[in-house]
């Protein structure tokens, strides 16, 4: 890990939208290619080492469509030593869509059922290298933060899903279940990452939980953090609040008391309804 980079809001607001897009292209490919074991279960994504791209498709020899962020570059590799490769810049949506379609029909020999016209054809994707990288720095951090929370939680504690990016929200995240049912509801926690959004252009980590405490404000803040109370309800902390953190040593210990402070919190308010 490194340092949780310092960001201007619009440089990382426009690369982060830009690079959202490049996530949704790929999602659709996953969706399409993949049969649904559960509802959405084909949609999702994995963050990797340079970036993220879909988890092996085993009918597809273990194919992988990912999105290096280091480089810059989409890539499709299947367990067959097949692989190719695109630069993204000044590409639009469309265009990268049109290529993964046309690549997996011809080099891969498989059809997928995505339409490019079904995504922006107006606009270049042109992202400064410089803030793709830094972007990374996050978001593999954020990444590895949340790979550790949820090996803390002990496989006996409730039932714990799988961790997925999930392309539509450009977030990362898991589902914790207490096996409680309150008014024919699963009680639960959403446990992730933000990589922004309209109520914050900026990374953000949050737990959120459903079905909503009738009381709150017994609930602990952890520091740097704030209750969200507004469309959702749950514990949120800010991006600003790790950047003012002198090191990585002091981002760490941030982001892992936040998750291990309100996850204990939200447990205990779960058990006092």
């Amino acid at each position: 890990m490194q340092k949780f980079p310092e960001f201007k809001e619009s440089e990382y607001r426009k690369a982060r939208r830009q690079i959202h897009s490049i996530a949704q292209i790929i999602g659709r490919f996953r969706e399409v290619l993949v049969e649904p074991i559960a509802k959405n279960d084909n949609v999702w994504l994995s963050i990797v080492d340079k970036g993220f791209c879909t988890p092996p498709m085993n009918k597809f020899n273990e194919l992988e469509i990912g999105c290096s962020l280091e480089e810059l570059i989409i890539e499709i590799a299947d367990n067959k030593s097949k692989y190719a490769s695109v630069k993204i810049g000044d590409k639009n949506a469309s265009e990268l869509c049109g290529w993964i379609k046309d690549t997996l029909s011809e080099r891969f020999g498989i059809n997928a059922g995505v339409d490019p016209a079904g995504f922006d054809s107006a606009k270049p994707i042109n992202i400064d290298i410089k803030d793709s990288q830094e972007f990374l720095a996050q978001f593999t951090n954020f990444g590895e933060l949340l790979r550790d929370f949820w090996k803390r939680i002990p496989m006996n504690d409730g039932v714990k899903a799988q961790i997925c990016l999930w392309p539509h929200n450009f977030d990362n995240a898991f589902k914790w279940f207490s096996g409680r049912k309150i008014d024919d509801a699963d009680e639960f926690m959403g446990i992730g990452v933000s990589n922004g959004d309209e109520m914050y252009e900026l990374p953000y980590v949050y737990l959120t939980l459903s079905p909503p405490l009738r009381k709150t404000n017994t609930l602990v803040i952890p520091e740097g953090a704030y209750l969200h109370d507004t469309d959702w309800t749950g514990l949120v902390l800010p991006y600003e609040a790790i950047a003012e953190k002198k090191d990585i040593e002091l981002q760490t210990a941030l982001v892992n008391n936040f998750f291990d402070e309100s996850f204990a919190g939200i447990k205990r308010g779960f058990s006092k309804r």
